[in-house]
């Protein structure tokens, strides 16, 4: 019984994603399918609307990708611990998790298409809704047929970086400077700036924030941040249950990094995971640049930094 509500909430969450992706779609293509460069000068949703369906997506995802990393490869995921025990039951089980997925994939495609690749600057979200889906698609897929690629052998005999996918430390996604990628701040925001309003608190409860100032600085971040951490924090939930992302600094007020640092707008986090562990820091940075964070660095033994955009 559990299990058949779990997979009505499931569906019912696939199917307000779906709806709200082709409705931004049909959206998008609507306002410029006939404009030779597609660059509204106000946002085409709300917030509200951004919000949902990015964390509905990550949902959805998350849910995606933990039933393939526990299928065995070349059968079909099943649903929790259901277990059919006639043809037909396993037939319409069969049925019902490929349709899913089916509904996931399509979903998916049809933002990276048309938010990645039509009309890149019609709508931020939608954009990072295929990008974010391409890279959780291809953990999908590793996850599912378990694909662990081997490293090889430089000339010599010393190894080379691991092949994995996960980052090693020091290295960055993308190999460029973070000021190049994301672009540098306009001014640190204090909390007596009219810019301060336009960052939010994250209370998301799958992340966990140090907070070590007492003040709730480290929750403050701007949307398009947050969006990235959430999505993060439902992937890192599904690759190590029990475990959450952990945040030690996003928005800084206590001019604690460089002059020029993105902490000082919110556009930054550090991050480990809660419980702490350094071996897992590759991996979280992996699956950082998978969620979409527009920089990711591998920095130290401690934690990892990302950061976004401006949006």
């Amino acid at each position: 019984m559990t299990a058949f509500f779990g997979s009505v909430i499931a569906v019912i969450l696939l199917c307000l994603f779906s709806f709200s992706v082709f409705y931004m779609i049909s959206t998008v293509v609507e306002n410029c399918r006939d404009l030779p460069v597609c660059a509204p000068t106000s946002p085409l949703f709300g917030d509200g609307f951004k919000y949902v369906v990015t964390t509905v997506g990550g949902l959805v995802s998350a849910l995606v990708i933990a039933h393939l990393t526990v299928a065995e490869p070349g059968n079909a995921p099943t649903i929790g611990s259901f277990a059919p025990e006639t043809k037909m039951a396993v037939y319409a089980t069969n049925t019902v998790v490929v349709l899913y997925l089916l509904a996931w994939i399509a979903t998916g495609l049809a933002a990276l298409v048309v938010g990645v690749m039509l009309f890149p600057n019609a709508s931020s979200t939608l954009s990072d809704i295929g990008s974010t889906w391409l890279g959780l698609a291809v953990s999908a897929a590793y996850a599912y047929f378990g694909i662990r690629p081997s490293s090889d052998r430089r000339e010599g005999g010393s190894l080379t970086a691991p092949t994995s996918g996960d980052l090693s430390q020091g290295q960055k996604i993308p190999n460029a400077s973070e000021v190049v990628t994301c672009g540098p701040i306009v001014k640190k925001i204090t909390r007596t700036d009219p810019e301060f309003a336009s960052l939010v608190s994250n209370s998301n409860a799958k992340i966990a924030f140090k907070d070590e100032e007492g003040t709730g600085a480290d929750r403050m971040m701007t949307p398009r941040l947050k969006g990235k951490l959430d999505s993060l924090a439902n992937v890192v939930a599904s690759e190590w249950p029990g475990t959450k992302l952990r945040v030690t600094e996003a928005w800084d007020e206590d001019n604690e990094h460089a002059d020029g640092s993105l902490h000082y707008e919110g556009r930054a986090a550090d991050l480990t995971t809660d419980p702490v562990d350094g071996t897992r820091l590759g991996r979280l940075a992996r699956l950082a640049v998978d969620a979409g964070c527009d920089w990711v660095l591998f920095e130290d033994s401690a934690h990892i930094h990302v950061s976004v955009k401006v949006a």
